[in-house]
């Protein structure tokens, strides 16, 4: 354990800081050991070959707005505890594609971005108009993101946005408004995507805020096929997206694959339910005919995932032997207002499943369910839920199902 102060005269306070200082064949690191002595090394390297020296992680940057729809005040207790830090971080936006709102960053963290070329990162955006914005985050500080985004942009960074679309206060006018000046960004605003504001039964003193329903969001889609078939045509891309979320609430169908594009927001819950479908269109291939020995499956959704998995059940059904279900699960821990598979906890599917039928022989959960650790959002192990289960065989997502098979 050392404390690494210096690589070639800089100063490194991340990994971020490293990685873009030890790009050279010669490094002059000063470190310091334990006992606080200071050290000097000349290390002589292939210039793409790392220190092979790993940081501890650094404390991010913490949000200080307020914003009316934020979810983590909408959030009960007893979760996953990083749930509840709501952090403001570009390094994490850089790493990790968090979003950020950039209406607190300093002169010197906009000069590092640029420098090092932090790119993309993925900006809150949700209103253009100052004053509107300022309501959203709940801030009264005027931060003009549009000027900062320019800037940034004109230092070689690119940019991805979101809108959070909350119902009779930034859409309307408002989200032209805003769409046009994100616009006038392109390319460096690589993509725009509008995303219904997420509210659960947790909102009690919270600002009072409208639901998406299936006429506002049947409305919205058709409000704007127009302008995304003209940026398509014009710029071969379609740039500005809407969440699978609102097609689902529509009852309409999903747009083709190509409209995605690269699916750049695919983490935002969009283009989630075609690439889903392409995924598994691709693995198909791997199905087997017919089982040796006849088996019931039964896969996990939220409320919403009964559209999305009609095609995988009907094909999985035409396996001989094989009898397919879903369940769907009620969000008791957020609501009913959550119906999206992602927010299940591991106790809602637990409780449903103790009220459904006889015992499947194999029981499919998303993969979106569980985080990096193996844990659901409300802190239940992946291991823990397996136990309760016995005997009955649990996997993870379609690969995991496929082995099994």
């Amino acid at each position: 354990m050392f404390e690494l102060l210096s690589v070639n005269g800089h100063k490194v306070s991340d990994n971020i800081d490293l990685r873009f200082h030890q790009s050279d064949d010669l490094l002059d690191v000063v470190y310091k050991d334990r006992a606080g002595k200071m050290h000097r090394l000349l290390i002589e390297k292939d210039y793409d070959d790392p220190l092979g020296v790993v940081l501890e992680e650094p404390k991010f940057h913490s949000c200080g707005n307020k914003c009316i729809f934020c979810f983590v005040d909408q959030m009960p207790r007893g979760m996953r505890q990083a749930l509840y830090f709501k952090d403001e971080d570009y390094r994490l936006s850089f790493l990790y594609g968090n979003y950020i709102t950039l209406s607190n960053i300093g002169r010197s963290d906009l000069e590092r971005i640029k420098q090092q070329r932090l790119s993309p990162l993925y900006i809150s955006v949700h209103a253009t108009e100052a004053g509107l914005r300022q309501r959203l985050l709940g801030s009264r500080r005027d931060d003009d993101i549009l000027k900062i985004m320019k800037d940034l942009i004109a230092g070689g960074i690119e940019l991805h946005t979101q809108i959070v679309l909350c119902p009779g206060i930034n859409d309307g006018r408002h989200l032209k408004k805003s769409l046009s000046d994100l616009l006038k960004l392109y390319p460096g605003v690589k993509s725009i995507a509008v995303v219904p504001v997420g509210l659960t039964k947790h909102r009690q003193k919270l600002y009072p805020l409208r639901a998406i329903t299936k006429k506002y969001s049947q409305q919205l889609i058709e409000e704007y096929k127009r302008l995304q078939r003209q940026l398509r045509q014009r710029f071969k891309k379609t740039i500005l997206y809407f969440a699978d979320e609102f097609y689902l609430n529509a009852g309409l169908d999903f747009p083709a694959s190509f409209w995605y594009d690269d699916y750049p927001q695919l983490d935002n819950g969009v283009g989630m339910v075609r690439d889903f479908w392409n995924c598994f269109r691709a693995l198909s291939s791997d199905l087997p005919p017919k089982l040796k020995r006849g088996k019931t499956i039964l896969l996990i959704s939220g409320i919403s995932g009964a559209k999305v998995l009609r095609p995988v059940v009907a094909r999985l059904n035409r396996i001989q032997g094989l009898k397919c279900e879903t369940l769907l699960v009620e969000n008791g821990l957020f609501g009913d207002t959550v119906t999206v598979s992602g927010l299940l906890s591991g106790g809602d599917i637990l409780s449903s499943l103790k009220t459904g039928k006889k015992d499947p022989d194999l029981i499919v959960l998303p993969e979106n369910l569980l985080n990096r650790e193996g844990k659901f959002i409300d802190d239940l192990s992946l291991g823990e839920f397996k136990r309760r289960l016995k005997p009955v065989k649990v996997v993870v997502g379609l690969e995991g199902l496929i082995k099994k098979l």
